[in-house]
């Protein structure tokens, strides 16, 4: 009975892989009605409102899950990202704090409390937080690209340059990486290097970054212009 209760939940995990939430719905509830404690069931009951719209659902969902399992980590990273996605910025960062406790080395928990920091206008504890991610998940060029991000907003161009090119030795075709390199290399008066970057930018993302690029190569060219009529 019990292989064939693990079978019907796959099977159910499947439906849902496959993009299906309501079709999977009445069978995680019937599922629900054999097993009402077990907790991937709640979680999974819960995203198909959640993924369907209905986020306040979702949330009641895993609260009630959560009173059963306080500490189950899965629980309490979707509980915490539905806050997040409401904009309850306290509540997403209580709950992935309480999920940090139970999982310390959960690159996702730091990237998200980084995203919170972020929306705070805490750059500084992002960055702290964004680096803790990266160094439990060292290829992560999002991570790089964010943290270079952060210090550019602190007007801080050769910190953001240097993460911007960690990015990039990672992932070369990494076309916003490219881009904010772009930009902060012109903050910091390297014209002609602004310039490559851009251009590869627009190169590897021509419906993202063709516009911005076209911007920034006139911004180049008016500082080049300036700078040889001192020069004369």
């Amino acid at each position: 009975m019990g292989d064939h209760t693990v079978k019907d939940l796959d099977k159910i995990q499947q439906i849902m892989e496959n993009g299906n939430y309501e079709e999977a719905r009445p069978l995680i509830k019937k599922y629900l009605e054999d097993k009402p404690n077990d907790p991937v069931a709640i979680r999974l009951h819960g995203n198909t409102y959640a993924y369907t719209g209905f986020l306040g659902k979702a949330k009641k969902i895993w609260r009630d899950g959560l009173k059963l399992f306080p500490q189950n980590v899965d629980l309490l990273y979707n509980y915490a990202l539905a806050h997040y996605l409401q904009g309850n910025l306290y509540y997403a960062k209580k709950f992935w704090k309480r999920a940090l406790k139970v999982s310390p080395e959960d690159s996702e928990i730091y990237f998200n409390l980084g995203q919170v920091a972020r929306d705070e206008g805490k750059l500084k504890k992002a960055i702290s937080y964004w680096v803790k991610a990266l160094k439990l998940k060292k290829d992560n060029v999002e991570l790089m690209n964010n943290i270079g991000v952060a210090y550019a907003s602190l007007n801080m161009f050769g910190k953001a340059a240097i993460w911007y090119k960690r990015a990039i030795k990672n992932d070369k075709n990494y076309a916003l990486a490219h881009f904010n390199l772009a930009n902060a290399l012109f903050e910091k008066g390297e014209l002609e290097p602004s310039r490559q970057h851009a251009e590869i930018a627009a190169k590897l993302d021509p419906a993202s970054h063709m516009e911005p690029v076209s911007a920034l190569v006139k911004r180049i060219q008016e500082k080049e212009e300036h700078l040889e009529a001192q020069a004369q």
